[in-house]
């Protein structure tokens, strides 16, 4: 299934459960939903204005205004593709019978299935030169002949999709089920050799995508966009059969406006790729969706919903989604909270576009801690312990140290490397020239059912006690 094709039947099972492909038709059944929509003309209208809006979209920039859509209705689904094809016109459709409202359906109530030309159906108007010689020209003619002669002469296959158009027969459809994974592919029928083509001919597997996630109600998190090569040696080298790209949002997507921030990200990437060969197909995948949940609407007036006020903020996640695809990962860092009791582990710097990923919630840092000692915890950790000369047996950074508090033993980091160990008494301390400090004393490690015997002898056991700064309060 092509992506404009899937994604016009996706749209549909918006407004029917029921939605199948019937030749050159979209074919919906209505009856059981009529209801919920407020009555058949109310759905009528809401379908045409539905699918205008999606062909408008779908349309490309400077293009035609999209008039409204033809449609077809019966009892059977022959019948309204009958209707559809005598309201366009029909191709195979006599001189006589396209110019007059009889043959074309404009200008006249519907015609009754016993009045439909023979080239409204497909299963007639492959014998309707033998038909017409038998001076057959409406499905009614077709009927009123005797049916054992008539099935030696057009077959009983012909018979029986008239017997199913007259509601005789029950018609077998292939309802269209949306699939459980997304990922669709399209080809380009022409080679794209830069980003803006690439870009152009992925629009349609994102509408096609937005269509999957609002039917499924899921938002994107991470999808791949990959791209067939057209050549497979360039300049004597090997290039690989597929290229692949993989984005990232940091907040669940769904909408036209998430559609709209994807296809800018793609830009940035895209602009950034080395396109060695041209690219003769497209393929994008969903790789991580979760299930959609729309965020609480407010009664406040939004920022740019007042009169002459203009809004071109963007969201932070999005802001920072676009620096990170033009300048790189690291462009934008953030600080998050680790589970760890050691002051230089209990967070860490990473790229703020994975930071802002939903997580599953972490382990408080501090959870351990007396209540006492979190707040003793400075503002200001240095980037490095440095180490502190004494004077006599008293600390000393600028001048003699005088201890307010402490000592808060703090024994943690035995579960990785040898060096990562930490076992240690903070203190805070003070003097005139650097005020209160976070300071620490290093122990020696002892032996014990966790801790090596050969952990903790850099600390300087054998040297003298060891005093450092970590942390300042102002």
């Amino acid at each position: 299934m092509q992506p404009l094709q899937a994604s016009t039947c996706w749209w549909a099972l918006q407004h029917s459960p029921r939605v199948a492909v019937l030749e050159e038709a979209l074919l919906m059944e209505t009856s059981s939903v009529q209801r919920l929509w407020g009555g058949r003309e109310p759905m009528l209208h809401r379908l045409a204005q539905a699918f205008q809006q999606a062909v408008s979209q779908a349309a490309e920039p400077g293009a035609a205004a999209v008039e409204s859509p033809a449609s077809g209705e019966g009892p059977t689904a022959w019948q309204a593709l009958a209707q559809l094809r005598l309201k366009l016109g029909g191709e195979n459709g006599t001189r006589a019978e396209r110019g007059t409202g009889r043959g074309t359906g404009q200008g006249t109530t519907p015609l009754d299935a016993d009045d439909f030309p023979l080239w409204t159906l497909t299963a007639l108007q492959q014998h309707s030169a033998v038909l017409q010689r038998l001076g057959c020209t409406r499905w009614g003619h077709v009927r009123a002949l005797p049916r054992a002669g008539l099935s030696r002469r057009i077959g009983a296959k012909a018979l029986r999709v008239l017997d199913e158009a007259y509601g005789l027969l029950p018609q077998p459809l292939n309802w269209l089920q949306l699939p459980e994974q997304f990922g669709l592919r399209h080809d380009l029928g022409y080679p794209a050799h830069h980003a803006d083509a690439v870009l152009q001919a992925a629009q349609p597997l994102l509408r096609a995508l937005q269509t999957w996630l609002q039917a499924r109600h899921r938002a994107v998190l991470a999808l791949q966009l990959r791209w067939h090569h057209d050549l497979r040696r360039v300049d004597g080298q090997e290039l690989p059969l597929w290229g692949e790209l993989c984005i990232r949002t940091a907040q669940p997507a769904q909408g036209a406006q998430a559609m709209a921030h994807l296809q800018r990200l793609l830009r940035e990437h895209l602009t950034q790729q080395r396109w060695r060969a041209p690219v003769d197909m497209l393929e994008l995948n969903l790789l991580e969706n979760v299930a959609w949940a729309p965020d609480m609407l407010s009664c406040l007036p939004q920022p740019g919903e007042k009169e002459g006020c203009q809004d071109n903020s963007l969201p932070w996640h999005e802001w920072v989604e676009r620096i990170s695809a033009r300048w790189g990962e690291d462009a934008v860092r953030m600080v998050t909270p680790c589970a760890d009791h050691r002051p230089e582990a209990m967070q860490q710097w990473q790229s703020a576009s994975s930071g802002l990923q939903p997580q599953k919630p972490a382990v408080r840092p501090l959870a351990a801690m007396s209540t006492c000692w979190q707040s003793l915890c400075p503002p200001w950790l240095l980037a490095e312990p440095q180490a502190l000369p004494l004077q006599g047996s008293r600390p000393s950074w600028h001048g003699p140290l005088q201890l307010r508090a402490g000592p808060y033993r703090l024994e943690s980091g035995w579960w990785g490397e040898a060096d990562a160990l930490a076992v240690r008494d903070y203190f805070v301390a003070f003097n005139e020239v650097v005020g209160h400090v976070w300071i620490y004393r290093q122990r020696a490690a002892e032996p014990g059912p966790h801790v090596a015997s050969g952990w903790g002898s850099s600390a300087g056991a054998g040297a003298g006690t060891q005093w450092f700064a970590q942390g300042i309060y102002g």
